[in-house]
């Protein structure tokens, strides 16, 4: 199996879980506002499941945002950039700063996960398990953003700043 053949399959991966986890939210919040209104019977723990599975979801969307480039951005700066030089500094420092913030987020994010004891009150289950999404995002984020670095001192990166700079 070729690289990229095998990172198209964990993107296909990547991708159904996120659905499967927006469905399950969906049936969650669905269920709950019909025991509520319909049947006059709160159920505690579908708030804290679908708080849950939202966190989850929203670091998981956040590493396939960063992966395409589409989170929200200034580009007005890098429209005025004309040398595809400057324009690869200006990327790879940029690729650079938020590699930093990332790696801070991992390493803060792993200590909080692995130093937490406390249990969720409706389900039962250790908040470390919940607070694990923020280094495995950061992490892939990391990755991620290395790749990209690779990418411009290579000059391939030139595409993107490209691309997100016209959007």
């Amino acid at each position: 199996m070729t690289e990229r053949r095998l990172f198209s399959v964990i993107e296909r991966i990547y991708n159904t879980a996120l659905i499967l986890m927006t469905i399950a939210m969906f049936i969650t919040v669905t269920y709950n506002v019909f025991m509520r209104f319909v049947m006059n019977r709160s159920v505690g723990w579908a708030d804290e499941l679908a708080r849950f599975i939202f966190i989850w979801m929203s670091f998981l969307g956040a590493v396939l945002v960063f992966k395409n480039d589409e989170h929200v951005g200034l580009g007005f700066l890098v429209e005025k950039i004309q040398s595809p030089v400057i324009l690869r500094i200006v990327g790879i420092i940029q690729e650079s700063l938020i590699l930093v913030v990332l790696i801070f987020l991992t390493f803060f994010g792993y200590t909080a996960s692995t130093t937490v004891m406390n249990i969720s009150p409706a389900l039962s289950i250790p908040m470390s398990l919940v607070y694990l999404i923020v280094p495995f995002c950061g992490a892939l984020m990391c990755l991620l953003g290395i790749a990209k670095i690779i990418a411009l001192l290579r000059g391939a990166g030139l595409v993107l700043i490209a691309r997100r700079s016209v959007e």
